[in-house]
């Protein structure tokens, strides 16, 4: 399998996961969607910059963390940043991050986006 396959099956990953999501949302009308109180995309993405900047480059589980750190801006970024509020918020980012480390290719792709993240900026 490429890595275009892996990234693939990556997205598939995070759309099922969205969709789950999604269907609690449809209960429960009081929790606010992306169109009520979501902040400016940029917004999120310069607070997860800072937070991956933040990690110690000693943190043994440093690229582990910067890349919940992304799939979390990229579901506040989805979503609203209110969902920072939702308890269920972190189990679902918990599954996510679990599920694609059990499989390998998708695993190895997100591994090389977490060496992205936390790659010198003057690098890149």
């Amino acid at each position: 399998m490429t890595a275009i396959d892996a990234s693939h099956r990556l997205a598939l990953l995070l759309r099922t996961q969205v969709s789950a999501f999604k269907a609690p949302q449809a209960a429960h009308p009081k929790r606010k969607t992306a169109s009520h109180g979501a902040g400016p995309p940029a917004d999120v993405a310069a607070l997860a910059a800072r937070r991956i900047q933040a990690l110690s480059p000693e943190d043994p589980d440093r690229k582990r963390k910067a890349l919940r750190i992304f799939l979390e801006c990229l579901l506040l970024q989805q979503f609203g940043q209110d969902l920072l509020r939702d308890s269920s918020f972190a189990e679902m980012v918990d599954s996510v991050q679990v599920q694609m480390e059990a499989d390998r290719e998708v695993a190895a792709a997100a591994a090389a986006l977490s060496e992205i993240l936390l790659a010198d900026p003057a690098r890149r």
